[in-house]
């Protein structure tokens, strides 16, 4: 069962102009869409950089929802959608699973097929074709309805705000999109100037997916791997923990604030006795990252709360000791994670997406429990720009 807690007036979130005719009252503690009671979801998506949102259902069919200004929706317009809402073009595709960026939105179906739709501004869709230079005025390069990305044999998909990483079945990964920060792991920036006398500095988009290789990262197996909004994390099946793209606020755990253009490995204290198993949790925030090692112990690098110090290298966050989450997500300023029969948030919640319920607190600067999950069993989660999203068995969801 899905249930949503956040902003219910898309077009406004992270603007300027706030919400107070009272129109759209944002929901501040998890809630079910009446129309799609009787569905059954199997997984959530969203995002550090999106404001919109995408489900699947048990049938394998794709629902997306939220803002639509690029027709990241999907469904050949740019109408925004306040529920969930089916994308019809994927036809009778079954669809595995979702991943949501800043304007685009990626699905990988069960036949190891990759779709994405929304912008293509800089590629991140992968169809291997762009628009070039835009002068101002032009009409941007949106995609309305999903377009195949040239990569097959895809597992998993994870968006940054302006790119796109495929983990392929043979734990491959392929990154297309915008190279600004080295967040492709190719090796460059693919920066150039427009002319000699030029200070105006281009990143050249890479449209065609490409497999990431340097630093002997092609020999490893990924298991599981997220992207942040400027940079990616992930695990191989030797439990080692690479990252790259944008360091600052040190959130890809190098000891430095430093962009990586290519996979560099994380120490993480404790060596070969603390490799990470093959179903931990990872997560990737705008200016964070978050990975569970053994006996389930968080560990977290870069700038993790609105005020104080960033962390330069992992450490392990105590206030979640001993719980084992079974999912976790990083939203822009947001965290959500589950487990046994409870479901944590923390972070700033200007719209209620922390689910505290009306007499709760706006923001929280440590994982706190959500009081209508309590008791509850709640198997996925999912942050973006404004909201959470939780699935939570049917049975408990009643209540």
């Amino acid at each position: 069962e899905l249930l949503y807690c956040g902003a219910t007036d898309f077009a406004s979130v992270g603007r300027q102009k706030t919400n107070e005719s009272g129109a759209h009252a944002d929901l501040v503690e998890p809630h079910r869409y009446a129309t799609l009671a009787d569905k059954t979801w199997t997984r959530v998506a969203g995002g550090a950089a999106a404001t919109h949102c995408a489900a699947i259902d048990d049938e394998g069919r794709l629902y997306t929802w939220g803002r639509n200004e690029r027709g990241q929706l999907g469904h050949g317009d740019y109408v925004s959608r306040g529920t969930p809402t089916r994308v019809e073009a994927l036809g009778e595709t079954r669809c595995a699973s979702a991943a949501c960026g800043k304007g685009h939105t990626v699905v990988v179906c069960e036949n190891g097929d990759v779709y994405g739709f929304g912008s293509n501004k800089f590629g991140q869709l992968g169809c291997g074709t762009m628009k070039k230079q835009m002068k101002k005025g032009d009409a941007e390069d949106d995609k309305l309805t999903p377009v195949k990305a040239l990569v097959t044999n895809g597992k998993s998909a994870s968006c940054g705000a302006e790119f796109t990483a495929v983990v392929t079945r043979d734990g491959e990964v392929f990154t297309y999109g915008l190279p600004q920060y080295g967040q492709l792991g190719h090796g460059t920036d693919h920066e150039y100037n427009t002319s000699a006398s030029s200070i105006k500095i281009v990143y050249e988009p890479q449209p065609h997916p490409k497999r990431v290789v340097a630093n002997g990262f092609g020999e490893r197996k990924i298991v599981k791997l997220a992207c942040g909004t400027n940079h990616v994390a992930c695990f191989d099946d030797a439990g080692k923990i690479w990252t790259w793209g944008n360091g600052g606020y040190g959130r890809l755990g190098h000891r430095v604030q430093k962009d990586e253009f290519a996979p560099k490995m994380v120490e993480i204290q404790g060596g070969d006795r603390n490799l990470v198993p093959a179903d931990a949790v990872l997560g990737a925030g705008s200016t964070s990252t978050f990975v569970s090692a053994l006996q389930g112990q968080m560990y977290a690098f870069g700038k993790l709360k609105t005020t104080g110090d960033n962390t330069m290298y992992p450490v392990p966050l105590m206030d979640l000791q001993g719980w084992v989450l079974r999912d976790f997500a990083c939203g822009s300023v947001t965290f959500a994670g589950c487990a046994e029969k409870s479901a944590v948030t923390w972070g700033g919640g200007a719209y209620g997406e922390l689910g505290y319920g009306p007499k709760g607190k706006k923001s929280s600067a440590n994982p706190d429990l959500v009081p209508s999950l309590e008791g509850k069993t709640t198997r996925r989660v999912a942050c973006g720009n404004g909201y959470t999203l939780f699935l939570v068995d049917k049975e408990d969801a009643k209540d």
